[in-house]
C-alpha cells in the first residue's frame, strides 16, 4: 500500500473529519466551484454527479444535493465516508481509491474533484478514472492547487 494513501486513510482523515466544517467553513472559492459545476449542466435538469475525494460531503456535495442533483461520492477513508453518509444520507457514498474508481464506465453526467488532487500519488491516473466514469461527451472538473503557482 502506498504510504501516502495509508496516511490519508488513517491519520489525515481523523483531522479532516472536523476541519472542513470547523476551520474552513464555506469559502468564496467553494461558491465559485459550485457555480462552475452548475454552469456545466443544462438549466433545470437533475443530473447524476460524482465527487471524487468527497470527504465529509461539506460543502460542495451538500450544496449540490440541496439544489436537486443526484450525487455519488467516493473517498479513500472509511471514516470520512461514514461521516458523509451520516450527515448526508441522500448522497450515495462509497469507500474507494481515486486511481481505481469503483464504478462502471460512462455512468455520470459530470465528475469532479476539488480541494484534493494534490493528495493523489498518481494524478494522471485519477483524472483518467474520472474521464472513464463520465458519460461520453460529458464534463470532468478538477482543481490543482500548487505552492508554485503565483
Amino acid at each position: 500500500m502506498n504510504d501516502r494513501k495509508e496516511y490519508m486513510k488513517s491519520i489525515y482523515a481523523k483531522w479532516w473529519s472536523h476541519a472542513r466544517k470547523d476551520i474552513y467553513g464555506f469559502m468564496e472559492y467553494d461558491r465559485a466551484l459550485i457555480d462552475l459545476i452548475c454552469g456545466q449542466l443544462p438549466i433545470n435538469s437533475k443530473k447524476q454527479l460524482l465527487e471524487v475525494a468527497i470527504g465529509t460531503g461539506e460543502p460542495i456535495a451538500k450544496n449540490l444535493v440541496a439544489m436537486g442533483h443526484d450525487l455519488s461520492g467516493v473517498d479513500i477513508s472509511s471514516l470520512l465516508v461514514a461521516q458523509c453518509k451520516q450527515n448526508n444520507p441522500e448522497i450515495n457514498c462509497d469507500v474507494g481509491d481515486a486511481e481505481e474508481l469503483p464504478y462502471s464506465d460512462s455512468i455520470f453526467d459530470l465528475t469532479y474533484c476539488v480541494h484534493s488532487t494534490w493528495y493523489f500519488p498518481n494524478l494522471c491516473e485519477a483524472v483518467s478514472e474520472m474521464i472513464r466514469v463520465a458519460k461520453n461527451g460529458r464534463r470532468v472538473i478538477f482543481d490543482i492547487q500548487n505552492k508554485y503557482i503565483v
